[in-house]
């Protein structure tokens, strides 16, 4: 393990090879190649935490989603790492078989491997297990591993919108059978090319005879402008959930989310000189599809091989446009295979809102005791000077918004 080790520190090192005259940038760069060794280094954390500890799901939770971090950078997990991973998980699943979420994990490892249909028996055998769990007598009498389950629904929306509360709330209900995961970021560049068996093997191998329905969440599904075309080619009938929040608390939410392991007064600070800079670069760049410009938006700049944004995560603002982001999909699908919904609507009164959506995928109402919130953050409100520069900014959008779907979302 001593190279490993060696491979984490050297990514450490990188951090002191940065010059900049501009503290910012500097301090910026810093960040993100310390994230970049950090990510590397939780990943090996957590990978033994899960050898010591091989019942506590966190573990494995927060391991799946630093593998996924390391692609939102463009990195790979070290090849000894995810070796060493990969044996970890294998005894893990020797020692507790039933342990569900363990071959999740492993199917990510196998996955970062590219041994695919190692990966997909990870996922079926997941799935498996899971439904198990809820619906054994359905699992004993319909389970077909040669049975190729497309899922019946995609929540999909945009990030701190309340994906992880909705799908939550459905998959108590007892007609609906989860896939092994929320979100599978399958049709994502990174995963597409795995092909469509790799991702039906993340729901139940169960017939669509059955009166049961199932489907996942990922919510960056809509920030890719090619996706909904990917999706109507496989599943040209499938219904589609959309959550919309008031674009400005979405964007601060958004950010804080990103940087919540900053300290608050660097993040209000930034906010500050943020915020205005990137309305009037998005205002400059703005066209009618301004989707095109989005990942043109994100204007680079090369400092010793990094390449850092000078506008500071412009994405925040930009995924509020969302008429931009609806006039795609629905280009592609018909209105009535959409059920779009208003955030504010699920936050303050779950059971009226998730009526709708039962209604929508034609199942009875099923009431839950409690209704927890998902993902809740706590974080310091903006000044009113920078909430009146992003509500004029994001009124004339959401007029359009309120124009184009015939809807009220009354956001201020």
């Amino acid at each position: 393990m001593s190279n490993l080790l060696a491979k984490i520190i050297a990514y450490y090192k990188n951090t002191v090879k940065i010059k900049s005259e501009n503290k910012t940038v500097q301090t910026r760069v810093e960040q993100s190649y310390v994230c970049k060794s950090e990510s590397q280094k939780k990943i090996y954390d957590l990978i033994n935490a899960i050898k010591f500890n091989p019942r506590d799901s966190k573990n494995y939770w927060n391991l799946k989603f630093s593998i996924l971090s390391l692609h939102w950078v463009s990195e790979k997990i070290d090849p000894d790492l995810l070796e060493q991973g990969v044996s970890i998980l294998l005894q893990v699943i020797e020692n507790h078989p039933d342990f569900y979420f363990s071959h999740v994990v492993l199917g990510i490892l196998l996955t970062e491997q590219n041994k695919r249909q190692e990966a997909i028996d990870c996922f079926q055998t997941a799935s498996y297990k899971q439904t198990f769990l809820s619906h054994p007598q359905l699992v004993e009498s319909c389970w077909s591993i040669n049975q190729k389950r497309p899922p019946d629904f995609i929540i999909t929306g945009f990030m701190k919108c309340g994906t992880s509360s909705l799908y939550s709330y459905l998959v108590k209900d007892p007609h609906i059978l989860s896939a092994v995961d929320k979100e599978l970021w399958f049709f994502t560049p990174q995963f597409f090319d795995h092909g469509l068996d790799f991702y039906l093997a993340h729901f139940p191998a169960i017939s669509e005879k059955t009166n049961y329905l199932t489907g996942e969440a990922t919510p960056c599904y809509i920030n890719f402008t090619d996706i909904a075309k990917k999706v109507f080619n496989f599943f040209p009938n499938i219904k589609l959930i959309i959550l919309l929040r008031n674009p400005i608390e979405r964007a601060i939410s958004s950010y804080h989310h990103e940087h919540k392991y900053q300290k608050l007064e660097l993040i209000n600070d930034e906010l500050k000189l943020m915020i205005p800079t990137a309305i009037e670069t998005i205002k400059n760049r703005i066209v009618d599809n301004p989707l095109d410009l989005l990942f043109p938006l994100e204007a680079s700049t090369s400092i010793d091989g990094y390449m850092y944004n000078p506008c500071l995560s412009l994405h925040h603002l930009f995924f509020g446009l969302y008429v931009f982001y609806l006039k795609e999909w629905l280009s592609v699908f018909p209105r009535d295979q959409f059920l779009i919904l208003k955030s504010e609507d699920l936050f303050s009164n779950p059971p009226a809102t998730m009526k709708q959506v039962y209604d929508f995928l034609g199942l009875p109402h099923h009431q839950l005791s409690f209704y927890r919130n998902s993902n809740v953050g706590s974080y310091s409100p903006i000044s009113d000077n920078l909430r009146s520069q992003l509500k004029e900014f994001y009124r004339p959008y959401n007029q359009q918004l309120e124009e184009y779907l015939g809807m009220k979302f009354n956001w201020e």
